[in-house]
């Protein structure tokens, strides 16, 4: 939630839907409530109530026909603010203290946040906007930017810290597979990436010069290609393309498609590579891991 303008939108879809700025920088007002559900990391449902911030729809957010139906059954509670603008901050708190009493009452166990959006663009200093809702009974006050790319991680940490811990027994049997997979091929790097948001589901990583973020970043931009040759080579009688093989200096990165909601991302050092063997041990362990994510 928040005031019109302030970009809760293009967080939801950057997020969610591993989308970047190019391609969300210019979108419409949400009007009123729009629900959305994803599959986050490919593990956890969630349902996103992304509530337009125009004055009319507000109000309508507190009157007794509509306040249970979005105050009730919330895990995560975000309030979005635009940080280039601070003549609004009053207003916002204003009605960040109304929409926190609802929440109270109907989602009490909820977790709280505060969004500082557009942070490239800021007015007022991340301490300084803290200081300004201090008074407010909030877990955290984070600022985020999706054009600095700072703004899935911060959005991620609070849901993985939030809501993922019921996955752990799952995660750390997926790392183990591919931690096996790592051993038998040599392979630096393994994970498995949720294709809708681009995200990371599990890795095993054998070095330590791999980026510590890359649990933030949305890897789609290197299973796309392979959806592309599909469709482009749609009347041949072969259904799915399967992987893709990227050479990157002296490594290759190798691309397996599990399913149509799930790829394996392998990096292998030159000298390693092998491509029938591991191709053959892809295979093998495919069951082994979508029967672990769909437990």
């Amino acid at each position: 939630m928040g005031l019109r303008s302030a970009g809760k939108t293009t967080l939801v879809k950057n997020v969610f839907e591993g989308k970047e700025w190019d391609e969300i920088k210019n979108l419409e007002p949400t009007e009123f409530v729009e629900t959305v559900q994803y599959k986050y990391r490919g593990l956890l449902k969630v349902t996103i109530f992304d509530a337009g911030g125009q004055k009319q729809f507000i109000y309508s957010y507190f009157t007794d026909l509509w306040s249970n139906k979005i105050f009730s059954g919330v895990g995560v509670f975000i309030w979005v603010i635009d940080s280039s603008n601070p003549e609004l901050f009053n207003e916002a708190k204003q009605e960040l203290k109304k929409a926190l009493k609802f929440l109270n009452d109907y989602s009490p166990n909820a977790r709280k946040f505060l969004i500082a959006s557009k942070y490239d663009r800021h007015k007022m200093s991340l301490d300084q906007i803290r200081m300004e809702f201090k008074d407010i009974n909030l877990d955290e006050v984070s600022a985020t930017s999706i054009p600095l790319g700072i703004a899935r991680e911060i959005i991620c940490t609070i849901i993985d810290y939030s809501l993922m811990d019921m996955f752990d027994t799952q995660i750390k049997k997926l790392e183990k597979i591919l931690a096996k997979f790592n051993k038998n091929e040599n392979a630096l790097m393994s994970m498995l990436v949720n294709k809708n948001d681009g995200l990371e589901i599990a890795s095993a990583i054998s070095i330590k010069k791999i980026n510590p973020k890359l649990k933030y970043l949305s890897m789609k931009t290197l299973y796309t290609p392979m959806e592309k040759a599909h469709s482009i080579f749609s009347s041949l009688k072969q259904e799915t393309c399967d992987f893709l093989v990227s050479h990157l200096g002296d490594y290759f990165i190798v691309v397996f498609n599990l399913n149509q909601k799930i790829v394996q991302i392998s990096v292998l050092e030159e000298r390693n590579f092998k491509i029938a063997s591991m191709l053959k041990r892809l295979e093998a362990m495919k069951s082994q891991v979508l029967e672990c994510i769909e437990t």
